[in-house]
């Protein structure tokens, strides 16, 4: 021990006495110049052997519980610190942190993140403004040269924002074929080629390469929705006729999946073959009665482990309706999910880096449900579903009741920020506020920070480095991919993704997915975990070329493994990657180094997983991949149920 300098330890328990394994405990002066992290023992205990004397901001967490900080002085004697820590029951923050005047943003808008972290809002192109959710500043575009009102927009591969149809007067039955771009960097507007049909309403997905695939919509002269499709080329700009969806439709909600084919849940649900170019009938929602041919009930995004969620419910004649549908790829099929204690139809839907899914305000649902609405139905509720563990957490309630109209992005702090909507479906807004919701992680203390990325601009197959602070090991790295979102869909990248990685240090070498369609081309906020707490984030974008599976950068015969999802609550997937084919050694360690759990596995060159759930209890494990090549470890954090 230096001088001037003593040990501080301590055990962290729940709040019923049992001792919790793997928490974080970490040790900071108040400007957080410097950060000590341990982790508690089986026993729950931790210890740091050596603190400067000072003042001291020492926290504890472990992911399902409440963090716990106080401030000690720390002298010449050793102190002893412990923490009890029950349920995690933190409802989150909102804070106006600016507004949209004189813009009211009305019934036709769209809110899109932009590659600077500011946000575009616009709901005709001629009165767009841009929003910078850090300082609350505002500034004010040029008009486009036509009126393009209920269009759909996304960010594509060279920063620029799209936007794709909608109506060119304030009436919605003047469909128009209008397809036009902005540059934030140059301020200016480009028009593009004209899609083959009108489309207001139109939906919007994303294919692996980065093409897009314009569905449905209405049509001039009394909006009768289509049920054609067309995709846009950005390399080549222009648009081609592929097959039409069973059903006309407007505003399809849809997702790409990880097997390359595209799902739209409205209406039926079908799934679209990008190499064949055809839609097939998918398997059908266990709730049926969705309001059909209104306007849809609910928003979609992919979950990190593959399937696709659908949220929000029109009630209709169901006596016990779920907000929740999941639909697995591998046997077409959906399944409920738990219910929120408040059922609500076209809920605001973003995902959060920590895999949960924010939802907030949305129309009530429940007959005679105390929970307050204004006049037209709709409610200020917010809550995370968390679909590993299947359940749903109240949050704070946001300032206005907010119906589809509001337009909601997560920002690259980890933020939630929403406008718009506040009035009834199709009428002006009563207040032009934005506001901005701080989940529940960023108040579990001393965050990581990136501190320096080797790139931002990323290709299939490839790596990069973090260089990362504030905690001695990163737990996981994710992608979110941004927002571009109207009404109730997202014609960004709705996924989130945990990429392999390795740490020597502070340094992390990144592998992107070599699978177009797990990371398919486009924009994301990059965030760097420790257990259920993200850095700020960093805008990074994925262009065309390198597909491949191998990461580059990797010695051959060098292995690379990762652990997902991380934390678990159930279980986890050990995924590695092995340059050659050969024999490799996977064992499970405890932080004592006792070796819980070893197999041999004999496979070729390239991705590889196991399913492993093998009765462990809470706690940090280390999973070990060796072969005669080499080796890699990776660590991962078990909690309680």
């Amino acid at each position: 021990m230096i001088a001037g300098a003593a040990a501080v330890r301590g055990t962290v328990r729940s709040s019923s006495g049992i001792a919790l394994v793997g928490a974080r405990i970490t040790a900071a002066p108040l400007d957080t110049s410097v950060v000590q992290e341990a982790r508690t023992t089986p026993e729950g205990r931790y210890e740091f052997a050596s603190v400067p004397a000072g003042t001291w901001r020492l926290g504890a967490e472990l992911p399902g519980r409440a963090y716990a900080e106080t401030l000690r002085l720390v002298g010449a004697s050793d102190l002893i610190q412990d923490f009890a820590l029950g349920p995690d029951v933190h409802p989150g923050r909102w804070t106006i942190i600016g507004d949209t005047n004189p813009e009211n943003l009305y019934a036709t808008d769209s809110g899109s993140l932009l590659p600077d972290g500011r946000i575009f809002y616009c709901h005709d192109t001629i009165d767009p403004l841009i929003f910078d959710p850090v300082t609350g500043a505002k500034f004010f575009p040029p008009a486009s040269p036509s009126m393009q009102g209920c269009h759909i927009t996304t960010l594509l591969a060279d920063g620029s924002l799209i936007f794709v149809g909608g109506q060119d007067t304030g009436d919605f039955r003047d469909a128009v074929r209008t397809v036009k771009s902005y540059d934030y960097r140059t301020n200016s507007w480009t028009v593009l080629p004209s899609m083959i049909e009108e489309r207001w309403y139109s939906g919007l997905v994303r294919l692996a390469d980065g093409k897009l695939m314009a569905m449905g919509g209405g049509q001039r002269p009394n909006a009768q929705r289509t049920s054609t499709c067309e995709i846009f080329d950005p390399a080549n700009p222009g648009w081609t006729a592929t097959d039409s969806m069973s059903n006309p439709s407007d505003f399809p909600p849809s997702v790409l999946l990880y097997n390359g084919r595209v799902l739209r849940s409205w209406w039926p649900p079908q799934v679209y073959d990008v190499l064949a170019g055809r839609w097939t009938t998918t398997g059908s929602m266990v709730q049926t009665n969705r309001f059909w041919p209104g306007h849809c009930d609910h928003s979609l995004v992919l979950l990190p482990d593959g399937r696709a969620c659908a949220i929000g419910i029109y009630r209709g004649t169901l006596s016990n309706p779920s907000m929740v549908e999941l639909y697995d790829p591998a046997t077409e099929t959906w399944s409920l999910g738990a219910n929120a204690a408040v059922t609500r139809s076209q809920p605001e839907v973003v995902m959060l880096p920590t895999g949960q899914v924010f939802v907030a305000g949305g129309k009530l649902e429940d007959p005679g449900h105390p929970a307050p609405t204004n006049e037209w139905g709709q409610t200020k509720l917010t809550d995370l579903y968390d679909p590993i563990s299947n359940t749903w957490r109240r949050c704070a309630d946001m300032a206005w009741y907010r119906e589809y109209h509001a337009v909601t992005v997560l920002v690259p702090d980890g933020r939630v920020v929403t406008t718009a909507g506040t009035g009834g479906p199709a009428q002006p807004g009563l207040s032009n506020d934005v506001e901005a919701f701080e989940p529940p992680y960023l108040f579990r203390g001393i965050r990581p920070r990136i501190d320096a990325i080797s790139t931002t601009t990323l290709q299939n197959g490839g790596t990069l480095q973090l260089a990362v602070s504030r905690t001695d090991s990163v737990t996981s790295v994710v992608l979110v991919g941004t927002n571009a979102v109207t009404h109730w869909v997202d014609g960004g990248v709705p996924r989130v993704l945990s990429l392999p990685s390795y740490q020597a240090g502070g340094a992390l070498t990144v592998a992107v997915p070599g699978n177009r369609n797990l990371a398919p081309v486009g924009y994301y906020i990059l965030f760097a975990m420790v257990d259920d707490i993200p850095s700020p984030g960093v805008v990074v974008r994925i262009v065309p070329g390198g597909a491949t599976d191998a990461p580059s950068g990797v010695a051959a015969g060098a292995l690379i493994v990762q652990v997902r999802p991380n934390p678990s609550r159930h279980g986890a997937q050990i995924s590695w990657y092995q340059r050659a084919e050969g024999a490799v050694q996977l064992s499970i360690f405890d932080l004592s180094g006792r070796a819980l759990y070893s197999t041999t596995r004999r496979d070729g060159a390239g991705w590889h997983f196991l399913d492993t759930n093998r009765h462990l209890v809470p706690g940090v494990y280390l999973v070990e991949a060796r072969s005669s090549a080499g080796s890699s470890s990776a660590k991962f954090v078990l909690v309680g149920g």
